[in-house]
């Protein structure tokens, strides 16, 4: 018997179809045709808490028990799924058992799914690996025919272990290094914290940015208009709108035909950033739907970093064009086109590492779509729509620029003629028939669109009707979306990157892992979600100001990752990469090894609500035992104002909004000396006191 290990039941279930074990023998395994197949529900097995190798680890955490570094790593099963393991544990040591056949998902995550199990299972017969990139029958069938030795993947398997081992002990002693020093819980991890640091530095720039305004002067020559540069100070534009006559020379004309090409494939970091562009999708949830139409059979396998396919594929790609262009609702506007899809430049071999870039499958042709989520059905639209733009034709266009001399400024005019609309003209269309977009899709990298330029010759004058000051101000740099923090965590440790390039991606994890990483953050109550934006809380800030500049740094975790990389390839060695993870945690812990002086500890009041801002410092203000207290109140600042005033207890929202508005609205109940009862408000004055502004009758 041949015993088939898949990574989710889902995933057991279609594969026990195609191979024939479709006799249910209980609920964790189906049996048939000389093969078991069973499921791992994801991560069966886990690296044990410190509190499993000895009691001493356990709460309350302490300096002299650090660092923690076991000699020899446990392992523990949930309780929850710990029936499902011994399960496993049996078919892999059944007598008639005599091959094993990996079939968790093919990547450095679905190895380790695999291994731990067989691993603690005490597991020794050989294994083969089910290596696909889709769900579909015909690749299973495939796959099944070309299986590969287990041993092929033991690097594979090392740079995950590695990655886990190291996450583990970077996060356990960091975490409770800090926690203990800062006497309160702070979580501390490899890639998390240098994530909430971006975060973080993004937002300090935001709110030190201070605006100014610039102008510009704008001719109207009829038929277009041209602007100057950039001016500093209103009174010098003002003078050169004076200055300006009632024509312009022009001094120089450039015409240049210029190309864009069209997108690459996605791949899934890619994908999530679109999808939150547009719908406004988290990484998480498009992940969670492309999984699920990889497990639908209607999707490559999803957790790639490619943008390419292999020689190999290219006829696969090309009946993909040709189903995508039938099945969806905006195939027509690429048969519009009419032409031959440009397969070639989806092809890059040495891009291709573990697996190509998404595509849709041929279950396309036949699936109910009423079957899917709205969201599911969205996500894969996006990649049929992605890879039929990735085939079409270049877009081409003509632009005319010109120089223009008036009084003393030089002006620009810009114009721009498409000469062939292209994938731009198909991506608008596509765009037209999909539903649910809420995003501003404009392409923000494109020059800006401008019309066609009448005929302009150097040397000749144009007439000008009105010269016009513009005003303008700086802008500071935007709040992360998660398509910008997925995009900054992808090129995060390369200052080199450039999209074309041969660089390797090192960034801040995997494509797999970004989304579980920015949901922690959420999670742990580091960052907030405000629509799209992803913006850091109070704590997270705290957490990043308190850590020392190589937990956070995102260079050297890219670095790491870059590692991992070179590991799974046989190019690095798994437990130097170890040695050195461990000398970084004892000096981490050498470097900080002492408790924070209470009045120095910034989180000794995050277990108290804050009600807001200081109006005095703008530092964060509590609620205390019996007053609303900036934290600075008994030194330099001093701001506060008690819980209870003339009698009346003032509640936690009212005194939100006397730091948010200045005022509370009229409340009732407040006793004057002479004992009567009156209705009034709190008013916030000019010298940072709340008093108590009595309502006249």
């Amino acid at each position: 018997m041949k015993l088939v290990i898949a990574e989710k039941p889902s995933v057991g279930n279609s594969i026990a179809k195609v191979i024939g074990a479709n006799k249910r023998r209980n609920e964790g395994y189906t049996e048939g045709g000389g093969y078991i197949v069973s499921w791992c529900y994801g991560h069966l097995v886990a690296l044990a808490p410190p509190e499993d190798y000895d009691k001493k680890y356990q709460k309350p955490w302490k300096f002299e028990n650090l660092p923690i570094l076991p000699e020899e790593f446990k392992w523990v099963v949930a309780e929850s799924t710990a029936p499902q393991f011994e399960n496993l544990k049996a078919l892999m040591l059944r007598d008639d058992v005599d091959e094993i056949i990996c079939a968790t998902d093919a990547g450095r995550e679905g190895e380790c799914v695999f291994r731990y199990v067989y691993n603690l299972a005490g597991c020794t017969k050989p294994f083969k690996r089910l290596w696909i990139s889709s769900m579909t029958d015909e690749a299973i069938r495939d796959g099944f025919s070309n299986l590969r030795d287990g041993s092929e993947y033991d690097a594979l398997y090392r740079s995950g272990l590695a990655r886990n081992k190291a996450d583990w002990i970077v996060g356990m002693n960091a975490t409770q290094l800090f926690t203990v020093k800062y006497r309160n819980m702070l979580s501390v991890g490899r890639v998390q914290t240098p994530t909430l640091a971006m975060l973080v530095e993004r937002e300090k720039k935001i709110e030190q940015f201070n605006s100014s305004k610039y102008y510009s002067v704008v001719l109207n020559c009829g038929k277009f208009t041209a602007e100057s540069e950039k001016i500093e100070g209103q009174l010098t534009a003002e003078k050169k709108v004076s200055a300006c006559g009632k024509e312009a020379e022009v001094k120089n004309v450039v015409k240049e035909q210029k190309n864009a090409n069209p997108p690459k494939l996605y791949d899934l970091t890619m994908l999530q950033r679109d999808c939150n562009k547009l719908y406004g999708y988290t990484a998480q949830q498009t992940l969670d739907c492309a999984q699920k139409l990889y497990e639908n059979k209607l999707l490559t396998y999803p957790r790639t970093d490619s943008n390419y396919i292999t020689d190999d594929m290219e006829a696969q790609a090309a009946e993909m064009v040709k189903l995508s262009a039938r099945v969806f609702p905006f195939g027509a506007s690429y048969d519009e086109l009419n032409c031959e899809p440009d397969i070639k430049r989806l092809i890059n071999n040495d891009k291709v590492s573990d697996h190509h870039a998404l595509l849709p499958t041929k279950e396309i042709s036949r699936y109910n779509f009423d079957n899917l989520t709205e969201e599911c059905y969205n996500v894969l639209c996006l990649v049929a729509a992605r890879l039929l733009c990735a085939v079409a034709p270049k877009h081409t266009f003509d632009t005319v620029t010109a120089t223009l001399a008036c009084g003393d400024t030089e002006f620009t005019a810009k114009g721009k003629t498409v000469v062939q609309g292209g994938w731009k003209a198909l991506e608008s269309d596509i765009k037209a028939h999909m539903k649910g977009i809420v995003a501003d899709t404009a392409d923000e990298d494109e020059e800006e669109a401008t019309g066609t330029l009448p005929p302009l010759e150097v040397g000749k004058t144009v007439t000008v009707k009105s010269a016009k000051l513009s005003e303008h101000k700086t802008t500071p740099p935007k709040r992360y979306t998660e398509d910008m923090l997925l995009s900054a965590m992808e090129h995060a440790g390369n200052d080199d990157y450039d999209e074309d390039s041969d660089v390797e991606k090192k960034g801040l994890g995997t494509p797999a892992t970004r989304a579980a990483i920015i949901e922690t953050l959420v999670k742990r109550q580091y960052v907030e979600r405000k629509g799209k934006q992803l913006i850091p809380t109070d704590k997270g800030r705290r957490v990043i100001d308190v850590v020392p500049e190589n937990v956070k740094s995102a260079k050297m975790t890219a670095e790491w990752e870059t590692t991992l990389q070179r590991i799974a390839k046989g190019q690095a060695d798994d437990e130097q990469f170890l040695t050195e993870i461990i000398e970084f945690v004892k000096a981490l812990i050498r470097d900080n090894k002492t408790a924070s002086a209470r009045e120095n500890n910034p989180f000794r009041f995050s277990k108290l609500p804050v009600m807001g801002k200081c109006p005095k410092c703008g530092k964060n203000v509590y609620a205390f035992q019996k007053s609303y207290s900036c934290e600075d109140s008994h030194s330099a600042c001093g701001f506060f104002f008690m819980k209870e005033m003339w009698g009346k207890e003032i509640s936690e929202t009212q005194a939100k909004r006397v730091l948010e508005k200045g005022s509370s609205i009229v409340l009732k109940g407040f006793t004057t000396r002479r004992g009567d009862i009156v209705s009034g408000k709190l008013v916030l004055g000019d010298d940072f006191r709340v008093r108590v502004e009595i309502e006249k009758e």
